[in-house]
Parts: C-alpha cells; structure tokens; sequence
C-alpha cells in the first residue's frame, strides 16, 4: 500500500510539472483587446467616440530554471478610431519586440500564478481619414514594467495563459506633419513619459503556449 501510495503521488506530481522545468522550450500565440468608447454632448446632440486596440504577439521562450522562463516576443498591432461627430474612421498598425522574464508558482494541479517583468520597443503609424487634411503621425515606444496572472498547463504540449494585473512605465516620440490643400506644411513633435496601471482584468490579453 505504501509503495501505491507513493507511486501514485510521484504520477501526481509529474503531471503537475512537467511544463515549467529547466529546458523546456515554449512557442507562444498572443492576443490582446481594448476598446474605449466616451459619450458626450454636444450643440448639434449626443455624440461618441470610440478606440479599439487589438494586439497580436508571437513568442519564444526557454525555461532557464525549473519555473522560470525567459521569452522574446515580436508583436503586431492594429487599431481603429471612430467619431460619430465628424464621421472620421482612423486607422493605425504598429510593430515591436520585447524581452521578458517569468516566475511560476504552483496553485492547485495543472495551476499556476507567475510574475514578469518586461522591457519593449515598438512603432505605430496612424493614418487619418479626412480628405481636407493630409496627415502623418509616427510614433516610437520604449517601455518597462511588471505583471501577474494565471496559467493552466493543460497537458505536456498545451498552456494556457492570461495576464490579470499590469503596472507599466513608458517613454513616446510622436511625429506629426500635415499639409491642407494649399500646399502648406505643419510638422510637430512631442516627448512624453508615462505611468500607468491595469486593475483586475482591465485590458485582458492571453496566449497559448506550445511545450516541447
């Protein structure tokens, strides 16, 4: 009986943990959302705007230590800015990288919480729509920051991942140019340092995580 019992927990424990130890590698698929919409009122009536962030994000990461992971990541992203006021449907589409680091921490099973830290870069061109007005805004990021969530390691090839919590600081260059259709040129740039926290599932973002 002892001898079960002790075969049984050691079944147990492998299963648990199995995907975060030392030299296990990790190709993982992200995904991440956020939409801003803002009412207002104004002398012609109600009006909105609306801003939607979607974030796409390829991964490789590399289990230094049991529990412990390093990744590089590139990302995508594209967003859309609405007015019902002016009848505008911006766009915009970026890239990046990033590097981060990970620490697991057991729950209950196939359970785990982590803690990361990341360091990123990354580039965005928005495009107007107004046909009065020929513009350009580029912008680059440099960003650091820390954050916490949940993963499931599903089985020995699967993982489960979403981010809960995230603190972040960063610092933006914005160029932007425009010229009406007289012909005249205005170019300005701006700095700007940021700080900023995500609560309990504000700005959601998962990825799926393939083991081997």
């Amino acid at each position: 009986m002892k001898k079960q019992l002790l075969t049984a927990l050691a079944v147990v424990a492998s299963l648990c943990g199995y995907a975060q130890t030392k030299g296990t590698n990790a190709l993982s698929l992200g995904i991440s959302s956020q939409t801003t919409k803002s009412d207002y009122t104004i002398a012609s009536g109600n009006s909105s705007q609306e801003q939607k962030y979607n974030r796409f994000t390829l991964g490789y990461g590399h289990f230094i230590s049991d529990n412990s992971k390093l990744e590089i990541s590139l990302s995508y992203l594209k967003a859309r800015f609405t007015s019902s006021a002016v009848t505008q449907n911006n766009k915009a589409q970026g890239f990046g990288g990033s590097i981060s680091y990970q620490k697991y921490y057991p729950l209950i099973g196939k359970f785990y919480a982590y803690a990361g830290a990341v360091g990123g870069f990354s580039t965005e061109e928005v495009k107007y729509d107004d046909p009065s007005l020929h513009r350009n805004n580029n912008s680059d990021t440099y960003s650091a920051g820390a954050y916490g969530g949940i993963t499931w390691f599903i089985s020995k090839r699967w993982a489960f991942e979403t981010r809960l919590l995230s603190a972040n600081a960063s610092y933006v260059t914005n160029d932007q140019s425009d010229s009406d259709p007289n012909g005249a040129i205005y170019k300005n740039k701006q700095t700007s340092f940021n700080l900023s926290t995500d609560g309990f599932i504000n700005n959601l973002g998962f990825k799926i995580y393939l083991l081997f």
